[in-house]
């Protein structure tokens, strides 16, 4: 499914946040020395703009805008670097997609599987209102001439991009561990009826050993394509959520102080732009975080029930009990989660913690200002 959208996908290359090409060296060799050239470029800016004198009329003070500045560029050459060292990671990480969709639809007799529309509409619409904040900080730039909002224009869209795509993801791989719940549900219910359902046609198939390994095996393969998501991807989840958890309280405290007064109007429509965008984005990537966490537990909660339950012929064979135990530790113990390089889970609880600890910043801000 995800080798579908390459087609797409790749000109995110132009970012330098995907390969180009998969069997082309040369082109890919190029893409490094590009996405180094955009490293370069934002560095020798940043070191450039420094140098300028700053005006005290301006929305952030040099301090906050050199430590935010510094921590996006921060960010973007990780994001590239990670991904320039892991160019066949990349595509192996969608080989294991396309494996294991045909796995779902061959082994799991599930059919034809179609990513549902709704989800493609909600990424492209995030991507679309990032991209939209950004024309609006653009247009604000030249009326309050922002002079960092220049020099971190690529890094910042760079980062927003990353994160749709990353959106995009998580999305595909809850989507797959819904799929693989749902199967097993059926398996369940035909258990419940005692092997005299047909939710597929095929019950008899549905109860047997060879199709509870499948489940067991397409469960592991969940699991490994978790485990390389995390690891293709680890830090670059990481510093985004530093940027943005930043680039949130700055910005919502900025806005604070212009609806206080201290600035003028203006600067409204540029602190929102950066507020708001990475306020949304941090809330959808939990969200779906957490939408792969759910849909794991329930699919535990349905193996321990096929344990508990009666199970009519012939799955009533010791084989089928043993592995029956196999798969209830397996998922007990492989969670399918994003894990941020053991730092942190993405999931409600990290959102929670950052939104505390955002009000907690704000109010120690809001005091230092009144001091």
């Amino acid at each position: 499914m995800l080798y579908r959208l390459q087609s797409c996908l790749k000109y995110f290359a132009f970012l330098g946040l995907v390969p180009w090409t998969e069997s082309c060296r040369p082109c890919q060799y190029f893409q490094k020395i590009y996405s180094l050239f955009l490293i370069c470029t934002n560095l020798a800016i940043f070191f450039v703009e420094i140098e300028v004198p700053q005006k005290d009329s301006l929305l952030l003070s040099l301090l906050v805008s050199m430590i935010v500045f510094i921590a996006k560029i921060t960010c973007m050459t990780v994001i590239l670097l990670q991904l320039m060292c892991q160019y066949p990671g990349y595509y192996g990480y969608c080989e294991e997609f396309k494996r294991l969709r045909e796995r779902l639809e061959v082994q799991l007799k599930m059919g034809a599987l179609a990513y549902p529309r709704r989800r493609y509409i909600k990424i492209v619409v995030l991507g679309m209102a990032s991209l939209g904040t950004m024309a609006i900080v653009i247009y604000t730039s030249f009326n309050a001439r922002l002079i960092y909002v220049w020099s971190s224009l690529v890094a910042t869209l760079i980062i927003r991009w990353q994160c749709v795509l990353l959106l995009l993801y998580v999305d595909l791989m809850g989507f797959h561990v819904e799929l693989l719940g749902k199967r097993i549900r059926d398996v369940l219910h035909c258990h419940s009826m005692g092997g005299n359902c047909l939710p597929d046609g095929n019950c008899k198939q549905l109860c047997s050993l060879e199709f509870l390994l499948e489940l067991k095996q397409s469960h592991m393969q969940l699991f490994e394509l978790f485990g390389h998501f995390n690891d293709l991807f680890g830090w670059s989840i990481l510093s985004i959520f530093v940027v943005m958890f930043m680039d949130g309280t700055v910005n919502v405290y900025w806005t604070q102080q212009v609806l206080a007064g201290a600035y003028e109007y203006v600067y409204l429509f540029a602190s929102l732009s950066y507020a708001l965008p990475s306020l949304a984005l941090i809330l959808a990537f939990c969200r779906c975080g957490e939408y792969c966490k759910w849909q794991h537990m329930l699919i535990g909660s349905h193996v321990r029930a096929l344990a508990y339950t009666p199970a009519p012929q012939p799955s009533k064979e010791p084989a089928y009990t043993e592995l029956l135990t196999e798969f209830t530790m397996q998922v007990e113990h492989n969670a399918l989660a994003i894990n941020a390089e053991g730092f942190m889970l993405i999931d409600n609880s990290l959102l929670m913690s950052m939104f505390a600890a955002m009000v907690t910043y704000l109010i120690v801000l809001m005091q230092f200002s009144a001091s």
